[in-house]
């Protein structure tokens, strides 16, 4: 791996505190006995937990050049990834049905959308590993949103660290290795998706509502 990213564990690591700051009150404050918790939610919460590790992990496999085992894991992020995504809906669903809300229901289309696209595109590039790893490193960003949501202490409108993350990254590339064309695909891909959703959400509630009536009416 570049030495540039050597240090994007760090990145990693600080998304996860902030999901584990964000969901201790509902989840990871009620350890050990997680009273009234599904085991949906733990099942949910293993996987998403295993995906941050193999986040973490990936780039200290390249870096101590142990590439065989960095594959190996590789294919097995190719089970997992659907099994995280399936689960993502079903909880979607589940939460949806609990309590129906438009702009949960949208941003949840984002994040889930957003991680299989930046998947998608990093697994597309695996052969090219400046393009794989940069696609690789966004898969975090749909984690940001729910965890975000919960911390009314971080008044970030929808969206915009997400802008954040990927403009810094492309003014990053600005200085060091220039290598844009994967922020610039992320950046078209996020907002090609999130300026309709808003709109639909904003303007066009109708929409999204028979939107949603199509998906858990």
């Amino acid at each position: 791996m570049e030495n540039a990213y050597r240090n994007i564990i760090y990145f990693f690591g600080a998304v996860l505190l902030l999901v584990f700051v964000a969901f201790f009150k509902t989840y990871f404050g009620l350890f050990p006995g997680f009273a009234g918790t599904a085991t949906l939610i733990h099942v949910h919460v293993v996987t998403i937990l295993l995906w941050f590790a193999l986040l973490i992990i990936q780039p200290i496999l390249i870096v101590q050049k142990k590439v065989g085992l960095h594959r190996l894991l590789g294919k097995f992020s190719y089970g997992l990834m659907p099994f995280l995504v399936i689960l993502l809906v079903i909880v979607l669903k589940s939460g949806q049905l609990h309590e129906k809300h438009l702009g949960i229901f949208a941003g949840n289309i984002l994040d889930i959308s957003l991680l299989v696209l930046f998947y998608g595109l990093a697994i597309t590039y695996r052969h090219k590993v400046a393009y794989h790893a940069r696609f690789m490193i966004l898969t975090v960003l749909p984690f940001l949103g729910p965890a975000l949501g919960r911390l009314p202490q971080i008044p970030l409108p929808p969206g915009v660290a997400h802008l954040l993350i990927i403009g810094g990254l492309l003014l990053y590339e600005r200085f060091h290795r220039k290598i844009y064309k994967p922020y610039v695909i992320s950046l078209l891909v996020f907002l090609g998706l999130f300026i309709p959703l808003l709109c639909l959400y904003l303007f066009g509630q109708s929409t999204l509502n028979s939107l949603w009536e199509a998906c858990f009416g």
